[in-house]
């Protein structure tokens, strides 16, 4: 199941392991949840996740990307002073109500440093222990001692898992504690030999009309205010008092690519100047190629709308679900490694129908009823 599951970057590259199949999603964000049905299926629900209860449906692996805003050191870093800071009180109420054997929660590293630290103290007793933490008279079933967790948590260039661009992200894993085995360190399969722009961008250049692939949407000052920043350089390469030079708090702005290493961290929103930009060419990213640079395949559409009005928002539509995307080649790596650990710990696969009744609503099991039967008939 996909907490926060946004367009789906983490449910497609959880799928491209082979491991897993996700049966239930659910994400508020209108474009993006149009997207993920185009892409990956119809199991995702539109829906506020704090007004939605827990769907009975098998859950081995809770994926969650609850949002990172709020304690990126970008911004205001306030954590748990906002509603949305809070939202991994929902990760919790899940993980007590399903159980599963394992999730992955994907945030930024700020969360480990935000309102002093408080915010991760807390995060992490809602991982570790989430049926203490739930309210007990908002469940549905009372499971008694409730549910505990071991927790890894790493700090990942995803760069280093084969995305072609620089983004550290805090990765936590949970494993049930019943099952007696420790949760995995995630490898870095890429370290020291990163995938480049120049290979993700260069090798097999895009066509024009591949779709998301908009061009010429920049206007003029800011094409001549490019073709003065050298590749891998930014704003700051413009010399002090032309009459181009702007002024700048992040190394994003007006930050043009460098080909032979990995992009820079895309982001899903910005002013001007922050658009990201390519290093051969006097232009912002198209988001296809921004789409490229988190590692999803050309052929996953992104939806933003089919009227007039709706392609004048076209662009910051698609970029929002871009940036706020977990690149699917990183969530490959990180799920076959967990997933590798729960089948040395015994805990039983599903089968295709078993995955196939529960995308389309049925009810199959419980997995503790599953697990009985199937260790019945092996002794018969």
């Amino acid at each position: 199941m996909s907490l926060f599951a946004g367009c789906g970057g983490m449910d497609l590259g959880a799928e491209q392991s082979g491991r897993v199949r996700t049966v239930w999603a659910i994400d508020n964000e209108n474009w993006a949840v149009e997207t993920y049905r185009r892409n990956l299926g119809s199991h995702i629900v539109k829906a506020d996740i704090t007004q939605t209860l827990v769907p009975d449906v098998p859950c081995d692996i809770l994926l969650a990307g609850p949002p990172c805003q709020d304690y990126s050191t970008l911004w205001n870093h306030d954590g748990l002073m906002t509603a949305r800071g809070n939202l991994f009180r929902e990760v919790a109420r899940y993980l007590d109500a399903l159980q599963p054997a394992a999730f992955v929660l994907e945030n930024v590293p700020g969360l480990l440093s935000a309102n002093r630290g408080v915010a991760w103290t807390l995060v992490r007793h809602a991982l570790k222990s989430p049926s203490s933490f739930v309210d007990r008279g908002s469940r549905s079933v009372d499971r008694g001692r409730g549910v505990h967790y071991d927790l890894s948590a790493q700090v990942i260039d995803m760069a280093d898992l084969g995305v072609a661009q620089h983004r550290e992200r805090l990765i936590v894993i949970g494993v049930r504690r019943d099952l007696g085995v420790r949760p995995p360190i995630v490898p870095a399969p890429f370290q020291g030999c990163p995938r480049t722009v120049g290979e993700t961008l260069d090798i097999h250049p895009l066509p024009e009309n591949a779709p998301n692939h908009e061009m010429g949407m920049d206007s003029k000052d800011v094409v001549e205010r490019l073709k003065l920043i050298p590749p891998g350089a930014n704003y700051e390469a413009i010399p002090s008092g032309h009459p181009l030079a702007v002024k700048g708090l992040i190394s994003h702005v007006y930050r043009r690519l460098d080909p032979s290493k990995p992009s820079y961290t895309i982001i899903a929103g910005g002013g001007g100047g922050t658009h990201g930009y390519h290093h051969a060419e006097p232009r912002r990213l198209s988001n296809r190629e921004k789409a490229r640079l988190q590692g999803f395949p050309d052929d996953f559409i992104f939806e933003f709308g089919k009227g007039p009005r709706d392609r004048r928002s076209a662009y910051p539509r698609v970029r929002r679900q871009i940036g706020n995307a977990v690149p699917p080649p990183a969530a490959k790596v990180i799920v076959e490694t967990l997933s590798s650990v729960l089948l040395e710990a015994g805990v039983p696969t599903r089968t295709g129908a078993e995955l196939l009744a529960a995308r389309r609503g049925q009810q199959p099991l419980p997995l503790g009823e599953l697990t009985a039967i199937r260790r019945k008939a092996a002794n018969q």
